[in-house]
């Protein structure tokens, strides 16, 4: 698993900025979770594409989706949501973007818009994931229909006290 959790840490190095993901020590952590999961997509022996999410009562939460930058538009990560959408039965499934404001963010947008997501407008805040980095403003994204603000609320607290581990009011 050592040698796997590698190869997913470096896809995430590569795909997300500094602010959004954890150090080596806190990401790795996480597998210690019974709520966290993380799905992989490998061919020939060698890791394309992750899926890192959690599994809560109330929805699941895509917190990581990535695929090597080869191995980009080949489905892999269309593949991944799918199988979380599945598994996801009746349960909303929900996960952060950045605001669609350029080119990448609002590819990133509409390649969920595909899948069925639906970007909620409503404020997001990520709180900082280490002691040397930022809050970082996002938008949520929901499965098949869009939050309501006081349902968008209720999910971002339970993402503030068992993701990110701060106060539930955080940013509210």
């Amino acid at each position: 698993m050592d040698q796997l959790f590698d190869a997913v840490y470096e896809i995430m190095k590569e795909s997300f900025p500094r602010d959004e993901f954890r150090s080596y020590e806190g990401q790795k952590a996480l597998l210690e979770r019974s709520d966290y999961h993380l799905k992989t997509y490998e061919q020939e022996g060698e890791l394309l594409g992750f899926c890192a999410y959690y599994v809560f009562d109330e929805f699941l939460y895509i917190e990581h989706l990535a695929c090597t930058p080869l191995s980009r538009g080949l489905g892999i990560g269309t593949k991944l949501v799918q199988d979380i959408l599945s598994e996801a039965g009746n349960h909303p499934v929900i996960l952060e973007v950045e605001p669609p404001v350029d080119k990448v963010t609002k590819r990133r947008v509409g390649f969920y818009e595909r899948l069925g997501f639906v970007l909620n407008l409503y404020p997001h805040y990520q709180p900082p994931l280490n002691p040397t980095t930022d809050m970082v403003e996002l938008k949520i994204m929901s499965s098949f229909k869009a939050l309501e603000e006081e349902e968008q609320k209720a999910y971002r607290r339970i993402l503030n006290q068992r993701v990110y581990g701060v106060d539930a009011e955080f940013r509210i």
